[in-house]
């Protein structure tokens, strides 16, 4: 499996079709089970990232650790590199996937990994081909992921009417993740296992870590400090 994840720094001249047989290679080594019980979950980390550059030719990556269930910030880090692959949607994890992991990977280090999980602002196995920007950052660093985005990008799902009220989402008969309704006037959400965690736990993770806004706590402080990074960087730019 690490040959084919390693493979994915040298995709920029392959055509979608390669890059599909990929995705669905990889996902097969995705394993849909609880590495974690809930009860031993003591980190949980949250990644998210911008782009800046006319032609978006920068990623800032960011990550923030918080302890589970307290959700107290106790690390993070922020990484600036040049981006090497074009945005084309359900390709993500080749332009956003490797500058992700080396940014979650020194935090990694410092924590104990068989109780940690990591919230990701991208799809978990809710893609078409199974094979999201969650799903790879698993793979590579084996640790438990959950996919979480803003709109549905692949999957059958009854959206939720109440807050907190969770819907499966459905491929064909198999559950691959839950849209959750965070609050009374947010749109739902839309969570689902990268790999080594189950549809219903990665719900209930996401769950306890939603405090007063749309976004569970990780990815909201991931958010933030990618946002907050970006203004640093653009001033830094300005001032050349």
């Amino acid at each position: 499996m690490q040959k084919t994840l390693n493979r994915s720094v040298r995709l920029v001249t392959m055509d979608l079709e390669r890059l599909k047989k990929l995705q669905e290679e990889l996902a097969r080594s995705v394993v849909i089970k609880d590495f974690i019980k809930l009860g031993n979950l003591r980190f949980v980390l949250g990644v998210d990232q911008s782009f800046i550059g006319k032609k978006q030719e920068k990623v800032i990556s960011a990550c923030v650790a918080l302890t589970f269930p307290e959700l107290k910030l106790v690390d993070q880090n922020v990484r600036i590199e040049d981006v090497h692959f074009p945005y084309i949607p359900t390709f993500l994890m080749f332009r956003e996937g490797d500058p992700a992991v080396k940014t979650i990977e020194p935090i990694v280090k410092k924590l104990d990994k068989s109780r940690t999980v990591i919230m990701v602002d991208g799809s978990g196995i809710a893609h078409p081909r199974r094979c999201g920007l969650a799903t790879y950052i698993a793979l590579k660093l084996e640790v438990p992921s959950i996919g979480i985005t803003k709109r549905k990008l692949y999957g059958d799902v009854e959206y939720p009417e109440r807050e907190m009220e969770a819907k499966p989402i459905f491929d064909g008969d198999e559950i691959i993740g839950y849209a959750l309704k965070p609050c009374k006037a947010c749109k739902p959400i839309f969570i689902s296992p990268g790999s080594y965690i189950t549809p219903k736990t990665a719900l209930e993770i996401v769950k306890a870590c939603i405090k007063s806004h749309k976004l569970p706590e990780p990815i909201r402080l991931a958010h933030e400090l990618a946002t907050r990074s970006k203004s640093q960087s653009l001033s830094f730019f300005m001032e050349l």
